[in-house]
């Protein structure tokens, strides 16, 4: 047991990241809070936006710049040759981060997504022990609702096929250089498997239940959704369509990703304090913070009974999980907004549910066994 604590205590960790502001760069940072416990924690960022870090999270900060030209219109061939040389200095510029991570003798170096090749190209060029944690797979690539419009014409179908296969050749043999992959969820395991045939490492996110906990203040929504109004995935023409069978059309409140997204957590965690239910519709979301934060908030969540929700949200004890119909979500809205004890009851469930087992310290403990194990 000593041993093993002296071994924590000494781990020198680089992490690595170039991912949009959102919720898989905000587990980076609570990955780096917990394991910056016991180690030492180094950051190394490809972005544009240095005050978007959270800087105490890490012992040392190391940025680069990289902001891809976009081109527009003209010859696809020539878009797709012009696509390529950004790659190319993308690759070269993960060439000479590896080289000055390298120099510094890391115990490991914890890879997360790259929001340009999704498995980065650094991944090639690390000489230490490197962990991949794989948020998703490349999904344009493997799930039929980010298929191709056939309302495209020829000539963007030719250069969305092209940079597709592009893209898929970069991450498929990026990921392959990982020592070990980390899942986010069995959703995403059983992906790994079926989209790379390789071997996976389970490691749930967490949430901060000191951060994300009920707060009295006034319900002014029934339903929380938060996600894009206007494409395919978030799943806002569900709730839609399910408001349409209602026969009391409750007050929704809608948060826009990406347009209106909320940097302070505390502020995000009084957004769901201020709704009755919170509706997770994604398609085949492969994990999910959204239903972990809403019950840690001690608000249930009906989700879609699909990708990663099913392994957070306890069927009719934190929430509902139901099938991807207008009809079926519309009754379990109309039955929880009608039934306030089954509510509270619920959102009481929800809470006790994410202190027992979704909580950030459970999260780094798993991961730090895990590397414990692969020394």
């Amino acid at each position: 047991m000593c041993d093993e604590k002296q071994q924590r205590l000494e781990m020198q960790i680089a992490i690595f990241h170039e991912l949009h502001a959102g919720g898989a760069r905000r587990s980076v940072n609570e990955f780096a809070k917990g394991l910056k416990k016991n180690h030492l924690v180094d950051l190394y960022i490809v972005d544009e936006q240095e005050k978007k870090v959270e800087k105490n999270c890490f012992s040392n900060i190391f940025y680069y710049d990289f902001i891809p030209k976009k081109w527009y219109g003209g010859n696809w061939r020539i878009k797709l040759y012009k696509d390529s040389i950004e790659l190319y200095k993308l690759y070269q510029l993960h060439k000479k981060i590896a080289k000055e991570i390298n120099k510094k003798n890391y115990d490991l170096v914890f890879i997360h997504p790259s929001q340009y090749t999704q498995a980065p190209f650094l991944l090639r060029f690390i000489t230490t022990k490197k962990i991949y944690y794989c948020q998703e797979s490349l999904r344009i690539l493997y799930e039929p609702v980010f298929d191709i419009s056939p309302d495209l014409s020829l000539p963007k179908k030719i250069y969305e096929n092209a940079i597709r296969w592009m893209r898929k050749k970069i991450d498929k043999e990026n990921i392959g250089y990982a020592d070990i992959i980390l899942a986010n969820s069995k959703y995403t395991q059983k992906n790994i498997q079926l989209a790379y045939g390789l071997k996976s490492s389970i490691n749930y996110l967490g949430v901060d239940e000191n951060v994300f906990k009920p707060i009295s203040i006034n319900k002014d929504s029934d339903v929380l959704f938060i996600g894009a109004m206007y494409n395919n995935i978030d799943g806002y023409s569900l709730l839609s369509e399910s408001v349409k069978l209602m026969k009391k059309k409750p007050a929704l409140k809608l948060h826009v990703t990406g347009k209106d997204w909320i940097d302070s957590d505390k502020e995000l965690a009084k957004l769901y304090s201020s709704a009755k239910v919170v509706v997770c519709l994604a398609n085949n979301e492969p994990f999910g913070l959204i239903p972990l934060e809403a019950m840690a908030c001690g608000v249930p969540v009906i989700a879609v009974n699909e990708g990663g929700y099913k392994e957070s949200i306890i069927d009719g004890k934190t929430g509902y999980l139901v099938p991807r119909d207008p009809k079926a979500l519309a009754q379990k809205l109309e039955f929880l907004l009608a039934n306030e004890k089954i509510r509270t009851k619920m959102g009481k469930n929800a809470r006790l549910h994410i202190e027992k087992n979704w909580t950030w310290d459970k999260s780094i403990n798993d991961l730090e066994k895990i590397l414990l194990e692969n020394p």
